[in-house]
């Protein structure tokens, strides 16, 4: 079983690291990751505020990190991204135990990077999967690749603990054999179940942290999970669904 999160935007450079911790490996799709610094590279910070949908601020400071962007060096991927599921993961927690399970079952996809594994080696970026360059759909771009890494191994399960945007990269791919579970976390709000984003992301990070820290390798010890009141709820449930319900 493997299980696969969104990245984040927010990322650290020089994050704290656990004593003991490997060096960081080098990324499998480094040579496409190349290819988009290229392109990325020769934006002008105009551009990029187009291409990234952002704040000229924000794209000023993305053309810098591309300016300085290296295939060389980086910190582990899982230690690196700083968005509120990673905040709950407490990555620089865990132990050296911990994280070499995390680095056979965990994936975090990544726009620039493709599919990384928790120790692989990354720089700040700034770019998501929505985003076109030169024209081109970056779901195009990476093609199966997410997909490949999930299942591409003989694995015929994923946990998808990312947002749609990232599971959109999987769900072409899929086979009839393939069984992706994704976890719902919904909170009641004025007499209706909501999904509230906030919530669902810290939500997501703390069941990342679960299977890590319980080396879960089959969807329905899942069940179990119960942080923050999120409770399982088996009405709302499936064998591609796991839904999770708090009172708030």
């Amino acid at each position: 079983m493997k299980v696969f999160l969104s990245p984040a935007k927010n990322m650290r450079a020089a994050p704290a690291m656990p004593q003991g911790m490997p060096e960081g490996y080098a990324p499998r799709y480094l040579y496409k990751t190349e290819a988009l610094a290229a392109s990325l590279q020769r934006k002008a910070p105009y551009e990029l505020e187009s291409i990234l949908q952002t704040s000229p601020q924000i794209a000023l400071r993305a053309a810098a990190l591309y300016q300085d962007w290296t295939n060389e060096g980086g910190v582990p991927a899982m230690l690196a991204y700083d968005g509120l599921a990673y905040k709950h993961l407490q990555a620089e927690t865990l132990s050296l135990h911990d994280f070499a399970f995390a680095q056979e079952h965990v994936r975090l996809f990544s726009a620039f990077y493709g599919p990384l594994r928790p120790l692989d080696a990354i720089r700040p970026y700034r770019l998501e999967l929505a985003h076109k360059l030169d024209g081109k759909s970056l779901y195009d771009f990476w093609g199966r690749a997410f997909y490949d890494d999930l299942f591409g191994d003989g694995d015929d399960i994923a946990v998808n603990l990312a947002s749609n945007e990232y599971s959109k990269a999987v769900r072409p791919y899929l086979l009839p054999a393939d069984r992706m579970v994704t976890c719902e976390f919904l909170t009641y709000r004025k007499g209706k179940l909501r999904c509230l984003a906030t919530i669902a992301k810290m939500a997501r990070g703390r069941m990342a942290r679960y299977i890590i820290e319980h080396h879960i390798e089959a969807p329905e010890q899942l069940t179990f999970f119960d942080w923050n009141d999120f409770q399982y709820e088996q009405s709302l449930s499936d064998n591609n669904t796991l839904t999770f319900i708090t009172r708030g």
